[in-house]
């Protein structure tokens, strides 16, 4: 008897950890012939590919607190300098406002200059300063929210493509209360937004100058020197040094009760029994092995809908590109059109990624309409396309590669949190399986490392441990 987890993505890896930390015996399951689910990194000729997530939010600790503990903590990097990010405008590539946060101005004269927005456009934002506040008890669309504060050109131009890209969900059908419930404290707190972001970059200001003379972060975003499957590989090998069983390129087909505990039908036709289940798998995955057993959280989890992420990764000679490159990359509205929802200057956002005399793109296909139903060949000449025209690019492409996450995005749609409390509710029903991963409660790694430690800690609470202190059981397997 014992605990099963089902996935080897970051989610079920860093469950397994934390499971075998407390003395737990842990066996992890995944189907694929890999571990690390999105996180994947390739090498060739010197350039550092990312096929998935290129860096994690230092402002959420739990990845670099992960990154610490697995001995990386001097592999970490941030972002080179300048850390500056264009919006594409009319065909043109304009700066975003410095001092910009979550869409909100933290800082007045940088958004008053802005060539990104008209002046009528611009007073039509000022007006917020006077607005009541308007939003009630009731999920509304971020898009929804900030038009009716802030007016459509900032949605279109800058929520759209900062909040609804990262996301994978057009922005008037995202969550507020799921995505940025921060903007509905701004307004309770302030009344405008506009005071709100200015207040917190007061906040912000204030902290850096309280910092050690000399003392510099690593910034918002961090990623690790030599790739992010360096942070998979450790993980690896931590499972290994606390006994977890791994077992790759094996799934689970069911998952039926075995008294108080459950019963699991593998892939290769085994079937072995367990005192618990942790499933870090999407959510349509979880919803298929509850089914049988627990039909109301199959529902629910059924009603998360997922979408399709692709990234096409372009290297081209540095002398065959016109523009100067002197940033991070560039985001498309989608009032501009065209497949490509995104462009990262890889070589110029982390050193290390490419030879000098090489530039190295990501770009990120739009999750909206027959885009990502294209083959990989038409995506990857769209994206061409964007990046040559954009950047006065000539010649062909060094190297060209498209990775493709079939419904792997959760979609974090209005009435989210309804959901996942519905998921909770309905799980209550048995009490052995408990469920981890991008879909309920966050889609960054960060996300991902808190809700494996708060899903272990479920698990161990079910085999009787309280406080972190395990109470052994004979024969007890868990699962990573």
């Amino acid at each position: 008897m014992g605990v099963l987890v089902v996935g080897g993505g970051i989610s079920g890896l860093a469950a397994a950890r934390a499971l075998a930390g407390d003395g737990v015996p842990v066996t992890l399951v995944e189907a694929a012939p890999r571990l690390g689910g999105k996180v994947a990194t390739e090498r060739v000729d010197g350039l550092v590919i990312e096929r998935g997530p290129d860096s994690f939010l230092a402002t959420r600790p739990a990845a670099v607190l992960l990154a610490r503990e697995l001995g990386l903590a001097d592999q970490l990097v941030g972002t080179r300098d300048p850390r500056a990010v264009f919006i594409r405008h009319r065909g043109r590539l304009v700066p975003m406002p410095e001092g910009l946060g979550l869409v909100l101005p933290t800082r007045a004269m940088p958004f008053a200059r802005t060539r990104l927005f008209s002046l009528p456009e611009k007073l039509r934002m000022a007006k917020d300063v006077v607005w009541p506040r308007i939003l009630r008890p009731d999920d509304v669309a971020v898009g929804t929210f900030l038009r009716e504060r802030l007016g459509s050109p900032l949605v279109e131009r800058l929520a759209g493509p900062l909040v609804g890209g990262v996301y994978g969900t057009p922005v008037d059908e995202l969550s507020l209360d799921a995505v940025v419930p921060t903007l509905r404290t701004a307004e309770r707190e302030h009344r405008s937004l506009l005071f709100a972001g200015l207040a917190d970059g007061r906040r912000m200001r204030a902290a850096i100058a309280a910092r050690p003379a000399g003392a510099k972060g690593l910034g918002a975003f961090v990623s690790l020197a030599p790739g992010m499957d360096t942070l998979i590989g450790a993980l690896e090998a931590s499972l290994g040094e606390r006994g977890v069983d791994v077992r790759t390129g094996l799934g689970v087909r069911t998952l039926v009760r075995a008294g108080t505990g459950v019963a699991a039908r593998f892939t290769d036709g085994s079937l072995d029994r367990f005192d618990a289940v942790l499933i870090a798998a999407p959510a349509p995955v979880a919803a298929t092995l509850l089914a049988d057993e627990v039909p109301g959280a199959s529902s629910a989890l059924r009603g998360i809908p997922h979408g399709t992420s692709i990234l096409v990764t372009l290297a081209y000679p540095r002398e065959r590109v016109a523009h100067p490159l002197v940033g991070h990359g560039y985001l498309v509205p989608a009032a501009e059109g065209g497949a490509i929802s995104a462009c990262t200057w890889t070589s110029e956002k982390w050193s290390g990624r490419a030879p000098d005399d090489t530039v190295l793109l990501r770009m990120f296909v739009r999750d909206e309409g027959a885009w990502t139903s294209l083959p990989d060949e038409e995506l990857a000449a769209a994206a061409r396309a964007d990046a040559e025209r954009t950047l006065g690019i000539s010649g062909e492409p060094l190297l060209v590669r498209v990775a493709r996450w079939a419904g792997s995005m959760p979609r974090y749609t209005v009435g989210h949190l309804a959901r996942v409390a519905a998921i909770d509710e309905a799980t209550t029903a048995w009490p052995a399986v408990v469920l981890a991963g991008s879909s309920y409660r966050g889609v960054g790694l960060p996300d991902c490392i808190s809700g494996a430690d708060a899903a272990a800690k479920r698990v161990l609470a079910r085999l009787g441990g309280r406080d972190g202190q395990t109470v052994e059981q004979p024969g007890a397997i868990a699962v990573g």
